[in-house]
Order: C-alpha cells, then sequence, then structure tokens
C-alpha cells in the first residue's frame, strides 16, 4: 500500500482541527453570553419533572392537555442560539433553546402524560422577522423541528415555538415535506442544527457590530424580542 505523504496529511487534517478548535472555542464565547441564573422557574415549574406535575395538576385531558403543555413549555422558553449543544431537558431547565431542544423537551412531558406525540422536521419553512439573543433576524426560510400528537385518532402540528400556537395551529408555513425525525437521527440533526446556530450568530454578530467593550457582552434577560420564534 503506498504510503501517504506527510504533507499531504498535514494539509488534509489541519483544517479539520483548525474548524473543530474554533467551534470548540465560538461555543464557550457563546455560552459566557448566557444570562444567569442557569436555572429559570416559571409558576413553579423549573425542570421536565415539575412541568408533567403541573399539567397533571389541571385535570384537564385530552386536546386540552395538549395545549396546556405546549402553552407551558412556549413560556417555560426564550429562543436561543447560545446553549445550542445542551440536552433538551437542561435546555427546559435553563428557558432557552431552539427548536429542537423545545420540540423534544415538549415530546418528554407528552410521553409522560401518555400522549403519543412524534418529532418532525422540514427543510423549508418559512418565519418572520424577530430578534435572538439581543442580535435582529430578517426571517425568511429556515430548517424547522415539531411534533405531530394524535389524540383519539386525530394527528395534528403542535410547535412550542411561540405562545399564540395551537393545537393545529402553527407560527410558520412549511415549504417542503414534512419528515420523521427518528431517535438514531436526532444526535445528528442536532449536531447539524447546532453548527448553523453558531454560522447565523456570527453572521448576525458581524453585521451588526458592537463597541469593544459590549462585543461579547451577557445578554440581559428581558431583552430578547418576544416575536414568534422559529
Amino acid at each position: 500500500m503506498k504510503k501517504i505523504p506527510k504533507k499531504l496529511l498535514v494539509g488534509l487534517i489541519a483544517p479539520v482541527v483548525a474548524g473543530v478548535a474554533f467551534l470548540v472555542a465560538y461555543s464557550v464565547a457563546m455560552q459566557r453570553r448566557l444570562p444567569k441564573p442557569g436555572r429559570v422557574a416559571l409558576d413553579g415549574v423549573t425542570t421536565i419533572e415539575d412541568a408533567v406535575e403541573a399539567c397533571r395538576r389541571t385535570g384537564l385531558g385530552g386536546w386540552d392537555l395538549v395545549a396546556y403543555a405546549q402553552h407551558l413549555t412556549a413560556r417555560k422558553f426564550t429562543y436561543s442560539r447560545l446553549n445550542t449543544w445542551e440536552s433538551p431537558a437542561r435546555a427546559f431547565e435553563r428557558g432557552r433553546g431552539f427548536c429542537q431542544q423545545q420540540a423534544l423537551a415538549l415530546q418528554q412531558i407528552y410521553d409522560r402524560l401518555g400522549f403519543e406525540a412524534r418529532p418532525v422536521y422540514a427543510f423549508r419553512c418559512r418565519f418572520g422577522a424577530k430578534v435572538v439573543d439581543g442580535i435582529p433576524w430578517p426571517g425568511g426560510i429556515s430548517g424547522h423541528d415539531w411534533l405531530r400528537v394524535k389524540v383519539a385518532g386525530e394527528e395534528r402540528d403542535v410547535c412550542p415555538g411561540a405562545v399564540t400556537n395551537r393545537p393545529g395551529q402553527v407560527n410558520f408555513e412549511v415549504l417542503s415535506k414534512v419528515r420523521p425525525l427518528y431517535s438514531w437521527l436526532q444526535p445528528w440533526w442536532h449536531y447539524l442544527s447546532a453548527i448553523e446556530n453558531i454560522r447565523r450568530d456570527l453572521v448576525g454578530r458581524c453585521s451588526r457590530p458592537a463597541p469593544a467593550n459590549e462585543r461579547f457582552a451577557p445578554v440581559k434577560a428581558g431583552q430578547e424580542s418576544t416575536a414568534p420564534t422559529e
């Protein structure tokens, strides 16, 4: 077997190492911009277990309970790209996260309440403009994850991305085929989404220069927009 020249090998490996180093460094910088504290309570709900108990205490059932859990999750989350690597459960505790974290956190709640919920995604959905982590985002076409929930044989789209959403009513327009987000696919999809979140954050910050002493300042609570999230 012919040996690969050392210079060629270094040339192939070096960009990969540099790319990984950049992702790690930028991810750490994003994490430092997260507001404190790292756990946020909403009406006594901090964890997914708290949310499940709050849902059970309502005495609701069927679509009313589905809608209650959806609205609770939407209120608990502020759309954010800064904690892009966190698990859905950890993101729920923090009260910040992007669409996959939000949808999978809500799925965990539905699973424990006994509802049949499956995550789905589409490569192309249309969203309106909003502000993400203090940075204006013009909206447009984006990939998106949400849930489809079945009650008494009827299946509806359920997305916790906006407090105005209801089962069967979402704040985005689907422009491409809706596909199942299988459990084996979720880690890979999370990785790709995290890379895209880093890219969007970087592009957004570069397009809106800030003073040097504020360039990596944490986002203050309440600074983000209340516009529907993607």
